[in-house]
């Protein structure tokens, strides 16, 4: 019975000292297969033998230039030859990952994409081409140097229903993403964002093609919309109703209410992205930008100039160059998935009655909660399945054949792509998914908020193993143009430190399949909870180098201070992001604690925030004066929640005065709710914590 090999960890201390490296359990011989045994006594004769020399090395002495080949170990020079077959094959690969990239913009890199996507395109003209994407979409293409000199989209979802003008809004979008980005040069302008959008045309194609049955996506996302558009229409009306005919830009007012509080606003083609959304969520929907106008010496341009107006009335955060009405929205596709598994597709209109809503019913439960909470009962509707049509028939092997028989359910599913990706809770992350009867991705990753939201460059705080353990802290610092009472301006830092007691794991939402939109329309006001959360927040402590990738925020610069002595002010928050509402707490140096700084001073708009802001801050102010002499005064805290929609409720608060306890005058307790909600109201305005705590403290200067 051989010997236990010793572990490699064990040190072995009476071994020879040219020991064999095979392990103890091989007997030791003189010679071995393909190994030098320095053990055996063979092997000391004949390195130590007189009568000659061994290998050029005179007698007696050792021959140190034995091949590894005779020590059964590789050669240098082979494992040279492998490494360098190992670096030819990962260069192969880097260079087949590259070829897929579309590179710059220009005729022959457009036709290249094309054929890598298996669009046969047409000559057409001199410069022009022709490129039948699937059997639903058709573009045209014209070339003037390396220069696109015209593109025009047809057809897509058109073909279901023309009110969509699907063919319009995406000849724009892909006209865009051909252009250069703001700042930068025709020269490094890419196909990437052209490439993403014209694979997504071929991807819906190739689903509804013969192969995979035949029902048209194109079909099914238009009747989606469509169901989607007649609530949005219904429900602007309504909204309508309640403002005033005298009230301004009434219609973009009504459209934002429905947006952010209802079930969205449909709409084609957003961005740079071709596709059909639901938006449901805009930062700073108070703030409608004014139209810009632009100087044209051509009646090309004139024309350019019209288009433009016509935006402008429709949308105007579209003109919104310093992108503060930044919109969250859900894109609707399809994708594939087993008919047997979750509810497939289905081709129709009838998403939702032409009632819209439904008749109240005294016996139903959800129709009282409805009344009780001033909330519709919505008539939804449940389609008839889509079925596929049979095949062809080939022979008489069709009755063997299960593709083939009738009844058959096609193979995909709706999905939402969520636009930009929105992070939550882990336990809500799971409630979405089991609210669309789908189980989550089993991922065990320790990702937080932080991590996912703030510093998506970093080492996660989750997987350092000292979540929860202590208190995380981000510290960035920002500046804020300061007003006073006589209009003159000046600019003040803000040091601002975010705290996170205790570190929720988190979860990327980047998809969601669904069966019937009515699922989405009721996690909208969860989803706006933290997309109004995540957008305050990382306006604050999203680093500028991500920032500056993520051009739709809202970014004050860092502004010189032009008064070095007036030191910096330090705003603290806690968060805490554990369901069912976020929870931010504000603190704030009170103004008459801070000796350089001005108590009649209030946030004025910096270089990326509009005057508007300002405006409405002002608006909000209470019309006490200040009163008395300024004595010292405990710093300003504030504690809200983020609740469903996005509404900011006011919990915990120090900056005006609160009811008191017994309060029997009912227009007092009135006028103090009424302040009290307007320190909430100031948040939801302004959107950025910088500018509302200049705002907490021109406030409680005036009480």
């Amino acid at each position: 019975m051989a010997t236990p090999t010793p572990s490699t960890n064990t040190p072995q201390r009476h071994l020879p000292a040219f020991s064999s490296p095979a392990p103890r359990s091989v007997p030791h011989t003189g010679a071995t297969t393909g190994m030098m045994n320095y053990d055996s006594p063979a092997m000391l004769n004949m390195l130590n033998e007189g009568g000659g020399a061994l290998g050029g090395v005179p007698m007696g002495g050792v021959n140190m230039d034995i091949s590894l080949s005779q020590l059964g170990i590789p050669s240098a020079s082979a494992m040279g030859r492998a490494d360098e077959a190992e670096r030819t094959r990962r260069l192969h690969n880097i260079i087949d990952t590259l070829k897929q990239k579309p590179g710059r913009v220009s005729e022959e890199n457009v036709l290249v994409l094309c054929t890598r996507l298996g669009i046969h395109y047409e000559k057409e003209g001199d410069n022009g081409y022709i490129l039948p994407v699937g059997e639903s979409n058709l573009l045209e293409i014209y070339f003037r140097g390396d220069e696109v000199e015209k593109i025009e989209l047809q057809g897509g979802f058109d073909i279901h229903n023309d009110s969509i003008g699907f063919a319009e809004t995406g000849t724009k979008v892909l006209t865009r993403n051909l252009q250069p980005l703001p700042g930068q040069s025709k020269m490094n302008v890419t196909l990437e964002r052209f490439a993403e959008n014209l694979e997504k045309l071929v991807t819906l194609d190739k689903l509804g093609s013969p192969q995979n049955g035949g029902v048209s996506c194109y079909n099914a996302i238009a009747g989606v919309y469509t169901s989607l558009r007649k609530l949005f229409e219904h429900e602007k009306k309504m909204a309508l109703t309640v403002l005033e005919e005298s009230t301004p830009n009434r219609s973009h007012r009504a459209e934002r209410e429905v947006l952010c509080k209802k079930s969205g606003r449909p709409r084609p083609n957003t961005g740079d992205r071709l596709g059909l959304n639901l938006e449901y969520w805009m930062d700073r929907r108070h703030i409608i930008p004014k139209p810009r106008t632009k100087a044209t010496s051509s009646e090309r341009g004139k024309e350019k100039m019209d288009v433009d107006s016509q935006e402008q009335s429709e949308y105007p955060e579209d003109d919104d160059d310093m992108k503060i009405n930044r919109v969250y929205s859900l894109t609707l596709e399809c994708e594939p998935s087993p008919s047997a598994l979750y509810t497939p597709i289905r081709i129709s209109d009838d998403w939702i009655s032409d009632a819209i809503e439904r008749p109240t019913d005294a016996n139903d439960a959800n129709a009282l909660n409805n009344i009780l909470l001033n909330t519709p009962s919505i008539d939804w509707q449940e389609p008839k399945p889509t079925f596929l049509e049979p095949p062809a028939s080939t022979g008489d092997d069709d009755a063997m054949n299960l593709d083939a028989a009738p009844g058959r359910l096609p193979n995909i599913r709706f999905v939402a792509k969520f636009n930009p990706p929105l992070v939550v809770p882990l336990t809500t992350y799971i409630s979405l998914y089991q609210s669309v009867g789908v189980e989550p991705p089993q991922d065990f990753l320790a990702t937080t908020f932080v991590g996912l939201a703030l510093r998506p460059n970093e080492l996660d705080p989750g997987m350092t193993g000292t979540a929860g353990a202590t208190t995380h802290e981000i510290r960035s610092t920002r500046s804020a143009l300061v007003r006073d009472e006589d209009g003159n301006e000046g600019d003040r830092t803000h040091n601002l430190s975010l705290y996170i007691p205790k570190m929720e794991y988190s979860r990327r939402l980047e998809s969601l399949p669904f069966a019937h939109p009515k699922q989405l329309v009721e996690i909208l006001p969860i989803l706006r909870q933290y997309a109004f959360t995540t957008s305050l927040l990382q306006n604050s402590f999203l680093k500028m180098a991500e920032q500056k990738k993520t051009p739709q925020l809202l970014t004050p610069p860092i502004i010189r201070n032009d008064n070095p002595s007036e030191s910096p002010l330090q705003l603290d928050i806690n968060l805490s992001y554990t369901p069912p509402a976020p929870r931010l707490t504000l603190r704030i140096p009170h103004p008459s604690s801070t000796l350089s700084s001005d108590p009649k001073t209030t946030a004025a708009p910096s270089a990326a925030t509009p005057a508007s802001i300002s405006d409405l801050l002002s608006g909000l102010l209470s019309d006490t004066d200040t009163a008395g002499p300024t004595v010292s005064h405990a710093s300003l805290n504030v504690t809200l929640d983020v609740h469903a929609n996005g509404k900011l409720i006011v919990s915990e608060q120090n900056v005006t005065e609160g009811r008191t306890v017994g309060e029997e005058d009912l227009d007092k307790v009135q006028e103090v709710e009424a302040r009290i909600k307007r320190v909430g109201k100031a948040l939801e305005v302004c959107g950025d914590l910088g500018i509302w705590g200049e705002w907490l403290r021109r406030e409680a200067s005036r009480q």
